[in-house]
């Protein structure tokens, strides 16, 4: 809390009243058996004391145990077995616990953990598996702790340069996080670039396997294992029902369920392995080519030394990355969580092709993945703007030669060919008046970066955001100043109906919080210039594309998404919970009103609620709001059972109405003006619905010409909404309506106004769109001068978030004359 206004200077947006309540749980949690320390450096040096204790008790606690049991027990003690019903902002479990365990498993290097030096009787006495799983997961929590914190300290050192910070956050993202794809979008990913024929051939020749056989594979371990445990919990449901029903259980019944009790909450390792040759009879893949897979997708109990291999994973190296089953050298393995992980599988293939004496084959693949990832994040995009293909494919243009700025690229420019250099663009939209340009980076972030190495973290940066983020702002300042392209050949591409323009940086790879890091990124001058692109991952794309019903929505969560000063507001995780947040009606930050109103100075000036929302504005941390979307995503999957509705934006239905006209018929200003009315907070939706039934009411009512006017600033623009209505059998409507829109338009100097001309049922009869540039007009000035307008300083027009302004209470009527227009 700041002690001079007693208000907090930061908030934290959860998922409704479970969801404050599971993240206070979650934070105790943590907090419990922290000690003060002095310093970061501190905590670094007592680092190894910790991992030394704490590895030293799990040891200790599976001495005589079989670790496939302990491991399945912790796998039931921290993830859910089912998804239905999961909602992960209730979930207190960490998967992670399940890596540190395995860790310490690996690197005591046997199955059943030798009990050396105890003797019959001590060894009888030794506790089953089930026993010691609470304080086993309690030491490893502690490790996880400290493997936190260390990713903090990072932060703090200020020899590892401005992204020092964000490559701890990168760090505790990789070793804490599982599971970033859905299935079935990580499923068309990886079909996508592992299916195409020279690929499948090369995946053949260098490991052994096709992604088919992988995904046979990964389904039937999985198959398997519910299988299993479906029949051990039918056997214990089956014996519970006969004994609640006063029936007694004979003595085979009685044998059953006590040892389906025991597989399934005792010892369940046995009952929960399999080997390559069940996988092979299930799967039809030929055995050779399982074992081929399992040993791609697995890690060896092979020694090593626990205490070695946690202090590796605590400072940001984990060799169970993306490695999700467990061998034991006798040709049975162990399922950690899910098996193969659908969002590592590209990965590790990448792994060995890049190792592969073949340089050919990793030029081979490279081409073909990168070609499959512009097409797809082309198709996205496509759906989302509500049209078949990006206006422009892979266009190359003239650009400014590296290191100078001073080049003419305008229209009337004379042969820039001789002194221009060359720009690619791997797609350019233009709907409406709005340009959407898209890079693609299929590059990734290797593994040092992704263990908190800051110096190659920035330097993996570069070579994808910041270079991404480089071309697409080159397009954005092209046309927005020359208002169009040359191409190449030198032919000139007129752009000049754009008015607005937005960038997106697509990248194959999950970047995690880095994506959303927008200040951190600035700093590090990785985001240069004063606009922003979307930097987002290729699958959460795909996602969004499922969830936006209309474009204009769309439009203003890449607005939203990309307004430098609320970029720079919010912190995340997870892309996917930003989306949320917006689809909820969040993701709104009150804008600078004097920064708006140097902008736009024919505005009134800022009131001083304005600036007093403004110096309210905090940085928020967005948690985890992604429970309805996982819920409807796992049912469309059939990972769940329980049915769920589609998360979606919903407008105030008179304003949806006028949406959908706009968008159906693409009439003009459809994309940019829709966005600028999906804008408006709920409530200023609501009267604006309002007003607008009143204009049609006193239509009715009196058969007079009536209107209302209502303005908005934002970052994006100074725009005013104007309505009118269609009396019957006056034919004039459209014209003074258009008329009363140009001279407003002139006055206030707004870049854009929208008319809509409603008949006296309330149905739409036409829509009218302006948006050329302001320049001086002396007739104009007239029409404004007779028209008596009412001037900006003394009308109510709210900033940020756009509120009605009140309305048109003198409509003007037919046949009305002299009355003051606003």
């Amino acid at each position: 809390m700041s002690g001079r206004n007693s208000r907090s200077d930061r908030r934290m947006i959860v998922d409704g009243q479970e969801g404050i309540s599971s993240l206070l749980t979650n934070m105790n949690r943590f907090s419990e058996g922290l000690v003060p320390a002095g310093s970061w450096n501190d905590i670094n040096n007592q680092a190894p004391h910790v991992i030394q204790f704490h590895v030293a008790a799990m040891a200790e606690l599976l001495v005589g145990q079989d670790v496939f049991d302990v491991l399945e027990l912790v796998r039931q003690h921290e993830i859910p077995p089912f998804l239905t019903g999961y909602k992960e902002s209730q979930n207190s479990g960490l998967a992670a616990v399940i890596d540190v365990v395995a860790l310490v498993a690996i690197g005591l290097g046997s199955r059943v953990v030798p009990a050396d030096g105890l003797d019959a009787d001590e060894e009888q006495g030794l506790p089953h598996p089930n026993a010691i799983i609470e304080d086993l997961c309690a030491h490893a929590r502690e490790i996880l702790k400290l493997t936190t914190l260390l990713g903090l300290s990072l932060g703090a050192n200020p020899d590892l340069g401005p992204l020092a910070e964000l490559a701890g956050q990168l760090r505790s993202s990789e070793l804490m996080i599982r599971g970033k794809h859905y299935e079935s979008i990580g499923e068309i990913l990886n079909r996508g670039i592992l299916e195409i024929p020279q690929i499948e051939e090369t995946l053949e020749r260098i490991v052994g396997f096709t992604y088919g056989e992988i995904s046979a594979v990964r389904d039937t371990i999985r198959e398997q294992y519910t299988s299993k445990k479906s029949a051990l919990l039918d056997a214990i449901d089956h014996a519970a029902s006969l004994h609640a029903g006063g029936t007694k259980l004979d003595a085979s019944d009685e044998a059953l369920a006590r040892q389906a009790f025991n597989d399934f909450f005792i010892s369940p390792g046995a009952p929960s392995a399999f080997s390559a040759a069940t996988i092979a009879s299930s799967s039809g893949v030929e055995i050779q080519r399982v074992e081929a897979v399992l040993q791609t997708f697995s890690h060896p109990i092979s020694g090593g030394g626990a205490e070695a291999l946690i202090t590796s994973y605590a400072n940001g190296s984990n060799i169970l990355s993306g490695i999700d089953l467990l061998a034991d050298g006798n040709g049975n393995y162990l399922m950690l969580q899910n098996g193969i992980p659908i969002d590592h599988i590209r990965r590790l293939i990448e792994k060995q092709i890049k190792a592969s004496p073949d340089n050919n084959a990793w030029n081979i693949y490279g081409e073909q993945r990168d070609s499959f990832a512009e097409k797809f994040a082309c198709e996205l995009v496509a759906g989302l703007l509500g049209v078949a293909a990006p206006t422009y494919k892979g266009l190359k243009y003239l650009a400014p030669p590296r290191g100078s700025s001073d080049c003419d690229l305008s229209r009337s420019a004379v042969n820039p060919k001789v002194y221009a250099g060359d720009g690619e663009t791997d797609g350019l939209f233009v709907v409406d008046d709005v340009a959407i340009c898209i890079e693609v980076k299929a590059g990734s972030i290797r593994e040092k970066a992704r263990g908190g190495n800051a110096l190659r973290l920035a330097d993996d940066l570069k070579k994808t955001i910041g270079e991404a983020t480089q071309q697409a702002q080159r397009v954005e300042s092209l046309i927005l100043e020359n208002g169009g392209l040359w191409r190449k050949n030198g032919q000139w591409i007129d752009l000049s109906v754009v008015r607005e323009v937005h960038s997106i940086a697509v990248c194959l790879d999950d970047f995690g919080p880095l994506a959303i890091a927008a200040d951190a990124l600035v700093r590090a001058d990785l985001l240069p210039g004063n606009s922003i692109p979307w930097i987002v991952s290729l699958h959460d794309l795909a996602v969004a594309a499922k969830l936006f019903d209309s474009s204009a929505s769309f439009l203003l969560y890449l607005r939203r998404r990309t307004e430098p000063q609320a970029a720079r507001l919010f912190v995340a995780v997870d892309e996917l919970d930003v989306l949320m947040w917006f689809l909820k009606g969040g993701l709104y930050f009150t804008a600078d009103p004097d920064l708006l109103h140097q902008r736009f100075p024919e505005s009134s000036p800022p009131r001083t609620g304005e600036r007093r929302r403004f110096k309210k504005e905090v940085p928020t941390r967005v948690g985890t709001l992604t429970d309805d979307l996982d819920a409807w995503m796992y049912f469309t999957e059939g990972s769940s059972a329980i049915e769920a509705s589609r998360p979606t934006r919903s407008e105030e239905p008179g304003i949806e109405r006028i949406l959908r006209y706009l968008e159906a018929n693409r009439k003009p200003g459809w994309l940019r003006f829709g966005a600028d009315l999906a804008n408006y907070s709920s409530d200023a939706q609501r009267r604006l619905a309002r007003s607008i039934q009143k204009v049609v009411d006193n239509t009715r009512e009196d058969n007079g010409f009536h209107t209302l006017a209502q303005g908005f600033l934002t970052p994006w623009g100074q725009g005013m909404f104007f309505v009118g209505s269609q009396p019957e059998g006056y034919p004039d409507a459209k014209r003074r309506l258009s008329e009363y829109m140009k001279a407003k338009k002139h006055q206030l100097r707004a870049d854009r106004v929208l008319g809509v001309l409603v008949d006296v049922g309330g149905s739409i009869v036409e829509t009218d769109y302006q948006n050329d540039p302001w320049k001086p007009d002396e007739e104009l000035d007239k029409l404004v001068a007779d028209m008596r307008l009412v001037p900006a300083e003394r009308m109510s027009q709210p900033t940020g978030r756009p509120r009605p302004w009140r309305a048109n209470g003198r409509t003007n009527r037919r046949n009305g004359k002299g009355k003051r227009n606003k």
